[in-house]
């Protein structure tokens, strides 16, 4: 896997634990949950360019319906999961 994979990865899993440390109140999290945002979707992008990996593009949808996904409804950890879920396959791949 290419160096791009393990950052895009390593911080799709960061952003996973911030925003779930902000559902469970453990701080104020949530506004660097949306900030890192960006860099997930970037650094997801640039996995998906480098390893050509196909199940990158259910993270990358996931990531994409993100906006439609209010937080503290069940689309929000949902697409998290699923799109987890594609960087998970990918490292099968």
């Amino acid at each position: 896997m290419s160096p791009w994979f393990h950052l895009g990865f390593a911080l799709y899993l960061l952003n996973l634990l911030v925003g779930l440390a902000a559902q469970l109140g453990l701080g104020p999290f949530g506004l660097w949950h949306h900030l890192l945002y960006l860099g997930v979707f970037l650094g997801t992008l640039a996995a998906l360019a480098a390893s050509r990996e196909a199940w990158l593009w259910l993270t990358v949808a996931c990531l994409a319906l993100f906006p439609k996904a209010r937080p503290r409804t069940w689309l929000h950890p949902t697409l998290g999961v699923l799109g987890l879920l594609g960087y998970l396959l990918a490292l099968r791949g």
